[in-house]
């Protein structure tokens, strides 16, 4: 009788160890899954953001000359995004927003010493908390009179 309920008390053990280790597999194993989802939807706000700054420089940098200045300062909010004819853009887009910097720069061509006058277009796609998502930069050089 003696023996009987030593061995159901290892066997109870054995079944708590077993119990223990899979719980801590299957947290593990939760806390990768979660932690992917997590890198997918930041590559992915990260990719419409790059898009979204893409498709706005294209179209500052599309508009004339004397244009350009106007758009320094330009803000769409998060979730006003529109496209070029004024309609708003649904779906991913609205979690995001976009900025316009314009500033005068001077590029010098090494080989040649010349400098070329013109603008440096910056567009930036933000969150809603203020970060950042992406940056693109583009010059315009100044057309020749």
């Amino acid at each position: 009788m003696q023996g009987n309920r030593v061995r159901r008390g290892i066997a109870l053990l054995e079944v708590m160890i077993a119990v223990g280790i899979l719980t801590f597999v299957v947290a593990s194993i939760t806390s990768a899954i979660v932690a992917g989802q997590q890198q997918s939807m930041e590559a992915r706000n990260k990719i419409v953001g790059s898009v979204a700054a893409e498709s706005l420089l294209s179209r500052v940098t599309q508009e004339s000359w004397e244009l350009i200045d106007e758009w320094h300062g330009y803000v769409e909010e998060v979730g006003t995004i529109t496209d070029p004819t004024g309609a708003p853009i649904h779906g991913e887009w609205e979690r995001i927003g976009r900025k316009v910097s314009v500033i005068e720069a001077e590029v010098q061509v090494t080989p040649l010493e010349v400098f070329i006058v013109g603008r440096t277009v910056t567009v930036s796609s933000f969150t809603k908390d203020g970060r950042i998502l992406s940056t693109i930069e583009r010059f315009v050089p100044e057309p020749k009179s």
